[in-house]
């Protein structure tokens, strides 16, 4: 029951109208809840309810009402939902989403029993009044500028993705996997997690392992692309008889028409000019191509659902050369993570892939296959010791020292001379699964003693005891890679 601050007639919008909700909403483009609420002393956002400062604010000093944890609409008599949520501008003036948008908690032995049609997710998607706000930490919450509001319309091919998605957890929450949940089992809504404590678990209906408390949301680079309006983005084109196929089996199915087919037929067959390009730019463009897409485009299902495309090409020898590997880190930014949970190398590790593999058949690539893959819940496990462990080793004070050669103990050079380092970071024999290493070939360092090697302005990481190194990053082991493909079948 919503408790209103002044008598209902008083309210400067009617709760019972969702048009008079959205054009009162409105007026706060362009302008900070301080300045539409003519506040001129510092104000405290209530703390009842479980939703974020500026969330509780504007429901408090502008909508008038208190906020609060019950798990009908913020505006019941019109079942419209309200969603604050925070956006950041990019050096590049895009405008990206900061965090996913959390649409409703997870209770796991009443979820097993409900219909999508008629479920609480679906209900709480229907109706969504979004207040979108630049978050500039500096300021007060009540300063932050308000970019965007209205109501967030779902495009039928989104919530028919996001309705298979929903079936995706529920299924695997009636199997007793709940425990085992991962944004990588989904595309544009996920099961979060909510809460970091490992203490915070609940019991769910199938299995005795209790599971971390999770909610419905829709992923930060689905938002991200509501944002931007789908600019660049194009939408893979169905084909008679493709209408009621799901989204991963209408991708492999036009991977599957092409399997075995080198890349010098590839791109005979598509239409693309023959040239030796062998670069990672050139199997981009064959994807792209067998997919329907344009060139200059994204694929629009991609970024939606945050998959991140990769081809892997296997050896005669039947390894891959190279690994898999994640955006380079600060070493500054890593010890600010808080806990795994909210780090930047877990939420990679969640991702889903399209793996495009190609198979090396004498001068030439053939094309093996493709996959979507995401990474097992127990290897997650590692992946996050991997993190735990570097964090250990940066906080420590990372070892790095000159690499001698094995026969007369004189120092390592590469073929062009340039010297050779080593360091005690998780390598790939850590744990088989991922590791650290450098995320440029061009080396830089800052040693103890003040001197330098390399560019260390532009290529290198500050250390907290003020040496610096090369800039590092995460990666998956390309043995490990292969062995999930073969689980995969090829």
């Amino acid at each position: 029951m919503v408790r209103y601050l002044v008598p209902r007639e008083e309210l400067p919008y009617d709760p019972g109208d969702k048009d008079s909700i959205v054009r009162y909403a409105k007026r706060l483009e362009g302008h900070s809840l301080r300045e539409m609420t003519q506040q001129n002393t510092e104000m405290d956002a209530p703390k009842a309810g479980n939703k974020g400062g500026l969330g509780q604010a504007v429901e408090y000093y502008y909508f008038q009402y208190e906020p609060n944890s019950n798990q009908e609409p913020d505006f019941p008599e019109v079942g419209m939902e309200l969603k604050t949520t925070p956006i950041k501008r990019n050096k590049n003036k895009t405008i990206s989403a900061k965090e996913r948008l959390v649409i409703t908690m997870i209770n796991y032995c009443d979820i097993v029993k409900e219909e999508w049609e008629t479920s609480t997710c679906r209900e709480k998607l229907d109706n969504v009044l979004l207040i979108s706000y630049l978050h500039e930490p500096e300021k007060s919450i009540f300063d932050y500028e308000i970019e965007f509001v209205d109501i967030q319309d779902f495009p039928e091919g989104d919530m028919a993705v996001i309705r298979d998605d929903w079936h995706a957890i529920v299924d695997k929450i009636r199997a007793g996997k709940a425990h085992e949940l991962s944004g990588g089992d989904t595309h544009y809504l996920e099961a979060c997690t909510k809460g970091s404590s490992s203490a915070q678990l609940q019991q769910q209906p199938y299995s005795e392992v209790k599971a971390k408390t999770r909610a419905f949301a829709l992923k930060s680079s689905y938002m991200t692309a509501f944002y931007r309006n789908n600019l660049g983005l194009q939408a893979i084109k169905r084909i008679q008889g493709e209408e009621g196929i799901g989204f991963e089996e209408l991708v492999l199915r036009r991977f599957e028409q092409y399997r075995g087919m080198t890349r010098g037929q590839l791109k005979e067959t598509l239409g693309l000019p023959q040239n030796d390009d062998v670069s990672k730019g050139d199997y981009a463009l064959l994807t792209k191509r067998i997919l329907g897409i344009d060139p200059s485009s994204q694929v629009e299902e991609f970024i939606k659902a945050g998959i991140v495309v990769r081809t892997v090409r296997i050896q005669k020898n039947d390894t891959i050369k190279e690994h898999v590997s994640f955006p380079a880190f600060e070493f500054s930014e890593l010890l600010e993570e808080p806990c795994w949970e909210d780090s930047a190398f877990r939420s990679a590790c969640e991702q889903e892939f399209l793996f495009v593999v190609f198979k090396e058949d004498g001068s030439d690539y053939r094309l093996s296959g493709a996959t979507f893959w995401s990474m097992p819940a127990e290897d997650r496990a590692k992946a996050e010791s991997v993190w735990e462990e570097t964090r250990r080793v940066v906080l420590e004070g990372v070892s790095i020292e000159r690499m001698l050669r094995k026969e007369d103990g004189q120092p390592r050079c590469t073929a062009t001379g340039k010297p050779m380092f080593t360091n005690n970071l998780p390598g790939s024999d850590y744990n088989g699964v991922a590791h650290v290493r450098p995320h440029t070939s061009r080396s830089a360092y800052r040693f103890e003693d003040g001197s330098e090697y390399g560019d260390v302005d532009k290529d290198a990481s500050l250390l907290p005891d003020g040496r610096a190194m090369t800039k590092q990053s995460f990666w998956i082991n390309n043995t490990y890679v292969r062995a999930q493909l073969k689980l995969k079948g090829i």
